[in-house]
């Protein structure tokens, strides 16, 4: 019951206007973003970790690291804009920043970037500019565990339908791995 009223006030009163204060908000009051089970997480981290050996990469960036999960990846960086985020998560190296303005990082300097569940939380004016860099730190590969259907599965309303699989092909030259898909 508490939970759900701490759902109610984000959802209302804090609203998603300013999504960075949002997902802090969610955040520090220890709603939980992320609902695998060790298994689903296991069986991730699996597949990511072929996918890495497949394409010789030697480290990641995850954007929207959220409590950084899959911190045992090879070369793991965890990204958010959430300081809320990434005070929970541990981590003792990451990056503070927003990917729909940019990436602090060198073009190309890492060998894949991941995201899970971030770009459906990224309005269709930001959309092109966080895919842009992705794309631009990103050397080898980009792993989406994204919903990447045209199709809405999500009516929150702070959940969008994007093309990504079509932005992507328009900005990164490398490889493109779906981990989910229609």
């Amino acid at each position: 019951m508490i939970d759900f009223l701490k759902r109610v006030f984000v959802k209302y009163v804090v609203g998603y206007g300013n999504p960075q204060e949002y997902w802090n908000m969610r955040w520090g009051l220890n709603l939980k973003a992320e609902y695998w089970t060790k298994h689903h997480e296991q069986k991730q981290l699996q597949r990511i970790t072929n996918a890495m050996k497949q394409h010789k990469c030697t480290n990641i960036l995850e954007v929207g690291c959220g409590k950084a999960e899959l911190r045992r990846l090879p070369g793991y960086l965890g990204l958010d804009f959430s300081l809320e985020a990434l005070k929970k998560s541990g981590l003792q190296n990451f990056i503070y920043a927003d990917i729909t303005k940019k990436i602090p990082l060198p073009d190309k300097s890492q060998d894949a970037v991941l995201s899970r569940f971030v770009l459906l939380h990224i309005s269709s004016d930001k959309i092109d500019v966080a895919v842009r860099e992705i794309s631009r730190v990103a050397k080898k590969c980009v792993i989406l565990y994204e919903p990447w259907s045209l199709k809405p599965k999500h009516s929150q309303p702070h959940c969008f339908s994007h093309n990504l699989l079509g932005l992507f092909k328009k900005y990164f030259d490398g490889t493109i791995i779906l981990l989910n898909g229609r």
